[in-house]
């Protein structure tokens, strides 16, 4: 036999009463208003003035997230609830449950809890203070709160999973504006390759993206930082806070700051008004930082925002070093196209054809390092029967040490026709150099005069190479005497003058250090002592043949490695009787 139907009118109204409220807080997905309707219901039912909705916000952690009659600042507490109570249970009393969690419940005047479940799981809490009045809560009573908390539990289930999705949404919105938003910035930096341009259009970027009024662009030139854009109302910070900045790894705000060595920049950035520190990484090194200010919103950098900023710190870096190569690649190429020109200028100082000398075979070769160098070589014809030959090393590399060369030319070809000894033109060559150059560049130096007439080579070496004579015999004369570089200091002693006759079959060999000094790529020396052998295993060849034996030997050293200095060799060879 079925069991008597309950057709009372208390029983009539309590389920008319859940009828009425399962549709409305089931007729919204507003959170909000299904907290709302479900506290002020149950305060009605339970006669209480207070009521709080505390809601599952992670495993373990709920959140306040509604109050009618408590203070509005409990909105946002938390409390760890290991374990929601099966029902309504009162707190204030003698019986009361004694779970630690409860005293933060107790703490704030709620008398009574009543869990929020919904399909075996925790959806929440509700806290209600007090009852007005005398009276328990009776068996009848708590079952019918009960069901009501049943029902506002999966309600407030289904509007905090759409209120989550919709979160989510909107984050996914964000992001995929940000994401919009810098594709269309990278697109604009791509294309600038000016870095300050690059600078501007970067704050102008987080200008409006974020919202600032104070800021600081930071980049990074050498070992310094250097503050590139600033618009801040104090002091900036100086160098040493810079680069205590500049091992921050992370964006943050400045309050979360963690100084562990140096200077603590934090006082200073806040006089500042600065909130963030955004650093500028690329493959791993801080190249630059972005100071920024407070939100004109006054709302606080949260992680999105940082994530957001750090993104458009690295694209506008990428920039900023993609321009500063830029600009090195066309200063680097201009650069190249001015040493080539002097090279090529250079080489035209040099004779293109040597003159015929009586009696004299001859030949010089000059083998060009990358950079402009300032070797020399000249032969100059006297009278009828002298002839002058020199060979000259200016120091340095570049430019400057090619104009003192084409001085050097200059000046040795305006004394030639003066017709004096070598040892007064030295002199006079070496006090001009003083006065052209104030000493702070010299030229190792060595010239001859060959009289064909009498067979003599006349010669002053002013601190170069010892150039190689070699007898038919197979003597050795190494051409030593003359004095000091050129242009170090006026002559205060007068050059040696060396004279030594040429006989039939002798070779002469002249060469600069970039031959002696002629590296591998273990930094070893080619020598002279190597040059002499090579000298001595090509007499019987001709100049040029020789010259071409000493440079094959020299690039069999060196075995590919870049040198750093010009090759110039000039031979000569008294012909046979």
């Amino acid at each position: 036999m079925a069991p008597a139907r309950d057709t009372s009118p208390d029983s009539h109204f309590d389920q008319a009463t859940l009828f009425e409220f399962s549709k409305v807080v089931n007729a919204s997905l507003e959170l909000t208003f299904v907290l709302g309707h479900a506290l002020l219901t149950i305060m009605g039912k339970l006669r209480s003035g207070r009521g709080m909705a505390v809601l599952a916000a992670e495993p373990n952690e709920y959140r306040v997230e509604l109050v009618k009659g408590f203070p509005p600042a409990m909105v946002g507490e938390t409390v760890r609830i290991p374990r929601l109570p099966s029902r309504l249970s009162r707190i204030d009393g003698r019986g009361a449950p004694r779970q630690p969690w409860l005293s933060f419940f107790r703490d704030r005047g709620v008398a009574f809890v009543l869990p929020l479940i919904a399909d075996g799981k925790p959806v929440g809490v509700l806290g209600f203070g007090p009852r007005l009045g005398a009276g328990v809560v009776g068996a009848r009573e708590e079952e019918y709160l009960g069901a009501f908390a049943n029902l506002a539990a999966a309600a407030v289930a289904k509007a905090y999973a759409l209120r989550t999705l919709q979160q989510v949404n909107r984050r996914l919105d964000r992001k995929v504006q940000e994401m919009n938003t810098l594709f269309d910035l990278g697109k604009e930096f791509g294309v600038m390759l000016d870095p300050e341009k690059l600078v501007r259009l970067l704050v102008f970027s987080f200008l409006g993206q974020v919202g600032v009024q104070r800021y600081m662009v930071v980049l990074r030139r050498g070992s310094d930082m250097v503050i590139a854009a600033s618009r801040i109302d104090g002091t900036p910070p100086q160098s040493e806070l810079l680069a205590e900045l500049s091992r921050q790894k992370t964006a943050v705000r400045v309050e979360d700051l963690v100084v562990r060595h140096g200077p603590d920049p934090r006082p200073v950035l806040a006089a500042n008004g600065i909130a963030a520190v955004v650093p500028m990484a690329l493959q791993g090194q801080n190249r630059g930082m972005i100071l920024l200010g407070e939100r004109i919103s006054r709302e606080p950098y949260g992680p999105a925002d940082l994530e957001f900023l750090t993104s458009l710190a690295n694209l506008a870096i990428i920039s900023l070093e993609n321009a500063r190569l830029f600009v090195d690649a066309i200063e680097k190429q201009k650069l190249e196209d001015e040493l080539k020109i002097a090279r090529e200028i250079q080489k035209g100082l040099l004779p293109a054809v040597l003159p015929a000398i009586p009696g004299i075979e001859m030949a010089a070769t000059n083998i060009s390092s990358k950079q402009v160098g300032g070797d020399y070589y000249d032969v100059l014809r006297v009278d009828d029967r002298r002839w002058v030959i020199a060979i000259g090393d200016v120091s340095g590399k570049g430019t400057p040490a090619a104009l003192l060369m084409a001085n050097l030319q200059a000046t040795i070809r305006a004394l030639v026709p003066l017709r004096l000894g070598l040892a007064e033109l030295t002199r006079r060559v070496n006090d001009l150099m003083c006065q052209n150059t104030g000493g702070t560049k010299f030229v190792t130096f060595f010239w001859a005069v060959i009289d064909v007439g009498e067979m003599t080579l006349s010669y002053v070496n002013a601190g170069h190479n010892h150039p190689y004579l070699l007898r038919t015999g197979g003597e050795l004369e190494r051409l030593d005497k003359g004095g000091m570089i050129l242009g170090v200091i006026p002559s205060m002693m007068p050059y040696e003058q060396g004279v030594t006759p040429l006989r039939a079959g002798d070779v002469l060999v002249l060469f600069t250090d970039g031959v002696s000094e002629a590296m591998d790529s273990q930094g070893v020396d080619y020598g002279e002592d190597r040059l002499e052998r090579v000298i001595r295993a090509n007499l019987d060849r001709s100049p040029a043949a020789l010259l071409e034996a000493i440079s094959e030997d020299v690039r069999r050293h060196a075995g590919g490695a870049s040198q750093s200095d010009d090759i110039t060799l000039m031979a000569l060879r008294v012909a046979p009787a």
